[in-house]
């Protein structure tokens, strides 16, 4: 299930890594005029519609090309096959993509990017904490994100006002311990965590007073 939403999300990004190599769902984008960019597998089958003119020295190949076989049944749309020599490396990228009109290296450049989101996907899960979708539609995910970034932003915007060196997990957690009290959120942040009662034991001393 996280992997359907993984791929959910980076269809909204329109940049996807070779793991989502999947040709029925680029066709899909390209019904709903999604522009998307990927890692081509090295075994893909095609046929060369177009070879463009190069003018980069670590570019390699500009083609429009169309799939064959399988791949072509799934994906029976023109597609953009760029291949470039990464200078970092040396190493041998080939993308592809169904965007005929930008020039190779801004695509390539695209793909590059890449990385924040990755980056972008590790933050969310170290911080924002989402387990589970509670629903299944893409307005869904997109509104649980939203409510989880802004919960976040909200802590983050506590703990730059106040004068505590508390970690972001321990003012969640000293909030969610504190939800029925009506204290000031600053005063509940800073005083110092030896002379704050303990919640559990608070409760346990009016239960037996109760009982008494």
């Amino acid at each position: 299930m996280e992997r359907k939403w993984l791929r959910t999300l980076l269809m909204l990004l329109d940049v996807n890594d070779q793991a989502y190599n999947d040709y029925a769902w680029y066709y899909m984008l390209c019904q709903q005029n999604t522009r998307f960019v990927g890692r081509m597998k090295s075994n893909a089958k095609y046929e060369i519609i177009e070879e463009r003119a190069v003018n980069q020295p670590n570019l390699l190949h500009d083609q429009v090309i169309k799939l064959s076989g399988l791949a072509g049944k799934k994906c029976p749309q023109n597609l953009r096959r760029i291949t470039i020599i990464r200078e970092e490396d040396g190493k041998e990228l080939t993308f592809i993509s169904n965007d005929l009109k930008c020039e190779a290296q801004e695509i390539a450049a695209l793909y590059k990017s890449r990385w924040q989101v990755e980056l972008f996907f590790k933050w969310i899960k170290q911080n924002l904490k989402i387990k589970r979708f509670v629903g299944r539609s893409e307005n869904a995910v997109k509104i649980q994100i939203l409510v989880a970034m802004i919960g976040y932003l909200l802590l983050r915007l506590a703990q730059i006002g106040s004068t505590s060196k508390r970690s972001l997990q321990g003012i969640a957690k000293l909030i969610s311990l504190n939800l029925t009290s009506r204290r000031c959120l600053i005063d509940l942040i800073t005083k110092p965590p030896e002379t704050e009662p303990p919640v559990q034991a608070s409760l346990q001393h009016e239960l037996r007073l109760a009982i008494q």
